[in-house]
């Protein structure tokens, strides 16, 4: 098993990883990153954020392994009035 490592990067100070994870595969860390990107994702557009979540993937010698990129983009197509989201609490 190997220690990975997952730094979010968001535009602000980013957030690094000092705990990590076992895995027992490069495969199975990076699939953990785009797990948590996709629910980091999902929390930001329940409040209305569609910006990008970007994890850095690093390995137990603190060399990174992967970059993992959750993007959203929403193309409107017609007028939108200007209430709240309709998926935001």
């Amino acid at each position: 098993m190997a220690r990975y490592y997952f730094d979010v990067h968001d535009g602000a100070p980013s957030v690094q990883d000092y705990e990590g994870g076992e895995f027992d595969s490069l495969d199975a860390a990076v699939q953990a990153g785009a797990r948590s990107a996709a629910e980091i994702g999902t929390g930001r557009l329940a409040k209305g954020d569609t910006s990008d979540v970007v994890i850095g993937v690093r390995d137990e010698r603190g060399q990174r392994v992967c970059t993992v990129k959750a993007s959203m983009e929403i193309d409107w197509h017609v007028s939108r009035s200007q209430g709240p989201h309709p998926w935001s609490a």
